[in-house]
């Protein structure tokens, strides 16, 4: 029965090690302020965006970064005017192939970015700081750890880990 927690370790750890990889890479980059759009109905709409349990929140925890959005519902709605007064530093939008909604669109969640007369004003947008992210990753699996990753690398890029 000892022997399970040892084999679980020893299986896990060659899955894991690049999140501790990245976690290193992104070191610096401590309680940035992050927001997670997953979709919207329409563009003018209220945002599902990640609150602080689930996939995004496991993410942001790992890096030491700060969720925005301090709901404890897992995709709360939240408007535009609040999500622009928490002034997001990186926005991750979620890339997937169904199209739903019209926010289930990378390209239109990034015209609306740059073109609202608030989402404008947010400072991850002013500073080109939004990436698309594969909506699989921030639902808990092992696609979470590829999330991981590639937020660190994104903080990299954008000089938030200096």
């Amino acid at each position: 029965m000892r022997l399970r927690p040892i084999l679980a370790a020893l299986l896990l750890a060659p899955l894991l090690a690049p999140a501790a990889g990245a976690v290193a890479r992104a070191a610096k980059a401590r309680d940035v302020p992050v927001l997670f759009w997953f979709t919207s109905p329409e563009m003018e709409m209220d945002a599902s965006v990640a609150g602080s349990n689930g996939a995004p929140a496991y993410m942001l925890a790992s890096l030491g970064a700060r969720n925005v959005i301090a709901s404890d519902d897992e995709w709360p709605w939240v408007g535009w005017e609040t999500i622009a007064r928490a002034e997001p530093a990186v926005i991750v939008l979620a890339g997937m192939d169904r199209r739903f909604n019209e926010g289930d669109d990378p390209a239109r969640k990034v015209e609306f970015l740059t073109t609202d007369p608030v989402a404008s004003r947010i400072p991850a947008v002013a500073a080109g700081h939004y990436f698309v992210m594969r909506a699989e990753a921030m639902n808990p699996s092992m696609r979470t750890i590829d999330g991981i990753e590639q937020l660190a690398d994104k903080m990299v890029e954008f000089g938030l880990a200096e």
